[in-house]
């Protein structure tokens, strides 16, 4: 018997055999801690700190079960292998259920009662875009995003579920790795300027949540009324080191450029009694019609160039299991369509974790960025490209513009313009800006459920911005130069400490809650200098110029928000929740006896599915239903005055923008009673997943009211004994539809997989209410050509309406026409017109075959108003394709002064285009609606066993194709334009084409490996 045992235990110890292996990732990384599991068996082990494993198995063929939080569960056949290596799949519907929220706090997502939407850093540059805020575009549902045009570095608007400010911002709060940093613009009313935003390296960012709405970011307070975009970069993982490289060229040409008339040239139109004559010494183009063999141009199209991209990346991570880091480098380099236009970016970024112990957890990253831009003039402003384009006609060679002695050629007696080419070379525009943005994090477990957490981080820039026009300029009064500089520096300090607990009450009940501590400095100091007259020749420097020639002046601006803030979250059994919060901030821009003010939220969500599962009815089917949830907030948040807004003062303020750069005495109206204007905010919404999470949707419904406005520097009517006034007042609804649908056609274990995703926005920003007697508030710095007119928020109107030159009408709404056949022109506003969209929809795909891989972007904008300022400007200048039917006559649709139909003629000639077509706004109002290819890429992963021979782990080539056609009726170049860019507040410029430089289309080629 006992014989008969150890013959049986011999055989079975001769039938056991050791199975080794490694396990890596999607990039050929370490996993260690995978779950080891032989099927329908016990048996089982984890892969240790190199992702390696052993386990001993007895069967004859054994199935070894593979799993990891995060990772696609595997099961391989072993056979009668003694090694195995095993690639394990992210498993996307896994790693969505975790998101980034407020204060960088990661919470499941079935616990949300708002609405979060995450996007991976892979996802962000499939575009290939260097602003990482237009590497949202059409990713994010309910998020609107305007790009300004395609000079190098411009800026780009992002609006969360429309605006909530009339003459504030309406952009989110920008959070990297827990620690807001700056996103503003400067000016571009003269020159294309960044948003801040863009200065953050797309490859060092992992991931960013979308936080929608003031229910999201209600821990963030004032800072986050409008929403918050939360980054994520990239950190150092423990296991063997790596060292990964991307690098892209890029060819880029504007979309096109606007349709000019090639059939008259220069002069101008003289009517006298003996008739119609023309005078050729004329910066117009109301000559006479060109005889054929004339030599002829198109200067508009002929001034772009192909543009050339070089972008550069280098990263390293590595680390143990107790600490690791995360070096990169990145160099950009980019070409302007105009020749001397460029934007060079260079970034280091260091982000290091340590943990000393089981409890203390402490990291440190830093990110240097240096800047440069060389930029053209554009919009209205004086020696502006465009505008000087304009004035030069088709039958006058641009390209001829030097004399002898080298000074600049005239094209008409008393030209008071420069040629472009000529401000190329002598009238340089730059910006330099030099940024650190550091992070200091401590993070302490204690006591039994206890978390003490503190970051520490600044973000501080200097810049430089100058503005030259040089000497031997043809610009009136400043013949001998003008110089504009800009010193700035910029610090904003923010310390957040939290204390959180974590506590299982019982088996059904969980409790957590924090309470934290914010304190934020801003300080920014500005320096301006202007000059005019250059001493030597050439030397464009402030010191080059008299002192009596000088103006200096010096702003300091400061401020200090103070924040306390609470939640409290409590769930049963894992499928109820029940989210409170409450904030308190002091704010040092609002009156002493005004600056605390409280606002909390309240949300709810229930997972249907686990609710029916745990009573006994599993409504869960591999066919159907795979997950629901319901989800409710309510959350009110407030919002504080700009700095200065207090107090009224008197200053002399320099016009840049005009010729003779004249200085005028200014107002700037405050208001020492100001109070915080409040939001309050209503979303309902459900998440569902279907047929084994292959389809889902997530569905948002909200409403939002957000009253008593701060409004600073308003005209008001002069009844109100003033021009301008800064007060509270006035109410603006937002109410929408956000849907985001996915779809996976096929089965994960198929070769080839398809994903698509489809993200909806519907929204409505209504201006409900204003203060007095005010039927609109408009921003003086989205005048047009001309002033025309400008973006404006109206009342039971769209807040981003428009106000501008309209014809005169009666009660009954005719037009009145004059006795000449002309009606008269009146400022007015167009109720009807959203220069926004009504809504948007994404639809992105991406399809890929063993090492094949095929995204792209279909984008649709639908219900936008464009105003077309640049054909407002061609028409008046004659240029207009339009104006060919010059010499023939109309009769305007309307009733004279007695109310009966208008009978008299109008010639169309140079008159009636200058000073009514051109100037009636209403002629240039047009739909924007369109549909664009946003990109299309191809890329393929070479093959492993030709990488082991070079000893990489993983390599790709890619090609980008970028706005490669649009659908759009928009007579315009770019249905999809905001010249004057992110700069403006409030009710802003988006929908506004006035002469900047067009969006660009190009190709990339571009390579990635890692080893």
């Amino acid at each position: 018997m006992l014989f008969a045992v150890f013959l049986t235990t011999l055989q079975s110890f001769a039938q056991e055999r050791e199975i080794t292996g490694v396990v890596v990732d999607d990039n050929n990384m370490p996993l260690p801690g995978v779950n080891i599991l032989v099927k329908n068996t016990t048996n089982g082990t984890v892969t240790d700190f190199n992702g390696e494993f052993s386990i001993s198995v007895s069967e004859e063929n054994p199935v070894l079960v593979f799993s990891s939080l995060g990772f696609q569960k595997r099961e391989i056949s072993a056979g009668d292998r003694s090694s195995l290596n095993v690639t394990m799949a992210t498993d996307m519907e896994s790693l969505n259920e975790v998101v980034v929220t407020a204060l960088g706090i990661e919470r499941e997502k079935k616990a949300l009662g708002y609405a979060v939407q995450e996007v991976q850093g892979e996802e962000l540059m499939e575009g290939n875009q260097p602003n990482v805020v237009s590497g949202l575009q059409g990713k994010v549902s309910g998020v609107t995003i305007a790009n300004s045009g395609g000079a190098p570095g411009s800026s780009a608007v992002i609006l969360i579920r429309g605006g909530s400010s009339i003459t504030g911002n309406n952009q989110p709060l920008i959070v990297v790795d827990g620690v807001p940093i700056d996103n503003s613009t400067s000016s571009s009313l003269e020159v294309a300027s960044p948003n801040r935003a863009s200065d953050i390296n797309p490859e060092d960012i992992e991931s960013i949540s979308v936080l929608k709405g003031p229910a999201a970011a209600a821990l963030y307070g004032i800072q986050a009324a409008e929403g918050a975009v939360i980054i994520t970069t990239k950190k150092g993982k423990a296991g063997r080191s790596t060292i990964s490289y991307s690098g892209s060229l890029s060819f880029d040409e504007v979309l096109g450029t606007p349709n000019v008339q090639d059939m008259f040239g220069q002069g101008r139109e003289l009517v006298t009694e003996e008739g119609l004559s023309y005078d050729s010494d004329s910066e117009f183009s109301w000559g006479e019609r060109l005889s054929s063999g004339i030599q002829t141009y198109n200067h508009i199209e002929d001034f772009y160039n192909t543009a050339i991209t070089q972008n550069h990346n280098v990263s390293y991570s590595g680390g143990s299991e107790k600490s690791q880091i995360y070096l990169s480098i990145g160099d950009l380099s980019q070409e302007g369509v105009i020749e001397g236009t460029n934007y060079d970016k260079t970034s280091f970024k260091i982000n290091s974790t340590s943990q000393f112990n089981d409890n203390l957890t402490v990291g440190a990253s830093a990110n240097y960025i240096v800047t440069d831009i060389s930029s053209t003039k554009q919009g209205n402003a004086s020696g502006s490209s465009f505008s000087s384009l304009l004035s030069y006609p088709i039958n006058v060679d641009i390209s001829d513009y030097l004399n002898d002695d080298g000074s600049q050629k005239m094209i008409y007696q008393d030209q008071m313009f420069d040629n472009p080419y000529w401000s190329i070379q002598n009238s340089p525009n730059t910006n330099k800006v030099n940024r650190l943005i550091g992070i200091l994090s401590i993070n302490y477990n204690f006591l039994e459920g206890f978390n003490l957490s503190y970051k520490l981080g600044t973000d501080y820039y200097d810049e430089f911005s100058k503005r030259i026009t040089g000497d031997g300029s043809l610009i009136e009064n400043r013949e001998d130069g003008y110089i504009s500089q800009t010193e700035r520096n910029h610090r904003r300090t923010t310390s957040n400490l939290i204390l959180s607990y974590e506590k299982d009450l019982s088996e059904d009940f969980d409790i957590s809650a924090l309470v934290g501590n914010t304190v934020e400095d801003l300080e920014i100091n500005s320096v301006y200098a202007t000059g005019r007259g250059f001493l030597a020749p050439g030397i464009y420097s402030i010191g080059n110029v008299l002192q009596e020639n000088q103006s200096i002046s010096e702003v300091i601006t400061r401020k200090r928000t103070v924040g306390v803030f609470g939640e409290l979250k409590l769930s049963w059994k894992d499928a109820l929740f029940l989210t409170a919060t409450g904030r308190n901030d002091w704010s040092s821009t609002l009156p002493e006896d005004k600056r605390s003010f409280f606002y909390p939220s309240i949300g709810a969500s229930a997972v249907i599915t686990d609710l029916f599962k745990d009573a006994g009815n599993d409504i869960t089917s591999e066919n159907g239903l795979t997950f629901l949830k319901l989800r409710s907030t309510w959350a009110k948040v407030g919002k504080d005055a700009p700095i200065g807004a207090l107090e009224s003062s008197l200053g002399t303020n320099i016009n840049g923008l005009a010729s003779s750069a004249y200085t005028y005495n200014g107002v700037n109206v405050g208001n020492p009673n100001l109070e915080p204007e409040f939001t309050d905010s209503y979303e309902v919404g459900l998440d569902s997943r279907f047929f084994q999470n292959r389809l889902g949707l997530d569905l948002s419904l909200y409403y939002s009211e957000s009253d008593n406005q701060i409004l600073r520097d308003i005209r008001v009517p002069p009844s109100a004994g003033t021009f301008y006034a800064t007060l509270n007042g006035g109410a603006i609804i937002n109410k929408g539809i956000e849907a985001m649908l996915s779809v996976r056609p096929l089965s994960r274990e198929s070769e080839f997989q398809w994903d698509m995703n489809f993200n909806f926005g519907l929204n409505q920003s209504h201006v409900e209410d204003l203060p007095g007697q005010l039927n609109e508030v408009y921003l003086s710095d989205s005048w047009t050509f001309n002033s025309t007119a400008a973006g404006a928020a109206i009342l039971d109107g769209s807040l981003f309406g428009l106000r501008g030159n309209r014809p005169v009408t009666n009660e009954n709404g005719q037009v009145v026409v004059n006795s000449n056949g002309l009606p008269s022109l009146e400022a007015a506003v167009f109720d009807n017109v959203n220069r926004i969209p009504d809504w948007t929809l994404g639809i992105s795909n991406s399809m890929s075959y063993k090492n094949l891989n095929l995204s792209f972007l279909l984008d649709f904008v639908q219900g936008q108003e464009v105003y077309n300022a640049t054909e407002s400007a061609l028409a008046y200048y004659g240029l207009g394709a339009n104006t060919v039917d010059r010499g023939e006559t109309i009769v305007i649709e309307g009733v004279d002064v007695d109310g009966n139909p208008n009978t008299t003629e109008v010639l169309k000639d140079q008159s009636y285009y200058q000073n009514y077509y051109s100037r009636n706004a209403e002629n240039f109002i047009e739909d924007a609606s369109f549909v664009r290819l946003r990109y299309v890429t191809l890329s393929y992963n070479l093959p492993e066993s030709f990488l082991e021979s070079l000893s990489i782990l993983s390599a790709q080539l890619n090609i980008t194709g970028r706005n490669l056609f649009t659908i759009t009726d928009y007579s315009g170049v770019d249905p999809e334009v905001n010249t004057f860019g992110a700069g403006i507040a409030g009710a802003g410029s988006m929908g506004i084409d006035n002469l900047g430089t067009p969006n660009t289309k190009g190709v990339d080629i571009g390579l990635r490996f890692k080893f």
